[in-house]
Parts: structure tokens; C-alpha cells; sequence
């Protein structure tokens, strides 16, 4: 999964625990876009607060871009200058402190 907002847990957890006597033990996601969830917190932050469940993910989007930036693939710069301070400008309004 990528998380955003943590809806997707929010609507699979109950439907998790109706059909058995299970014990969630984590949540791994794919990427970790780093946005807020409902408050100021990171929506794994929040997953992990709200139902006591450990959270990670593989890679975070801050990883991503550092990664990317300024990295040609096939004659293209995938994230220039330009593309890196529309990243950070985004953050700066949805990320997560």
C-alpha cells in the first residue's frame, strides 16, 4: 500500500478484525508519501497511535527525491530544480511535521 491519509487502514481494520480473533502485528507499506493524516502528525504516526499498531515503510518520499534529484535516466533529469521546489513547497503545506 502507499499511504496518504490512512483511510485505507481505517476501512480495512474493522473488516479485518470481524472475521476472526486476530491479532494485527504491523502495517508495512510500499511508500511513506509523508503527508499529514488528520492532524499535524504523519498518517503512520497517527495508524500507529490510533490502533496501537507498529507501522514502516520500505521507502519514504523524502528518500525518493533525494534519491532522484539531479539523477539523469535516458537523457532526462527526473527531478530538477524546478520539480524539487515544487516538492518541497507541497510539503511545506500537506507534509507532516
Amino acid at each position: 500500500d502507499v499511504t496518504t491519509s490512512g483511510k485505507s487502514i481505517e476501512e480495512t481494520h474493522p473488516i479485518i478484525k470481524a472475521q476472526a480473533d486476530v491479532e494485527i502485528k504491523g502495517l508495512v507499506v510500499s511508500l511513506n508519501r509523508m503527508e499529514k493524516g488528520k492532524g499535524e502528525t504523519s498518517a503512520l504516526d497517527e495508524i500507529n497511535a490510533t490502533y496501537g499498531i507498529p507501522t514502516t515503510a520500505i521507502v519514504t518520499m523524502k528518500e525518493v527525491e533525494e534519491y532522484l534529484y539531479n539523477k539523469e535516466v535516458n537523457g532526462t533529469v527526473i527531478i530538477d530544480d524546478a520539480m524539487k521546489k515544487a516538492i518541497d513547497d507541497y510539503y511545506a503545506v500537506y507534509g507532516a511535521k
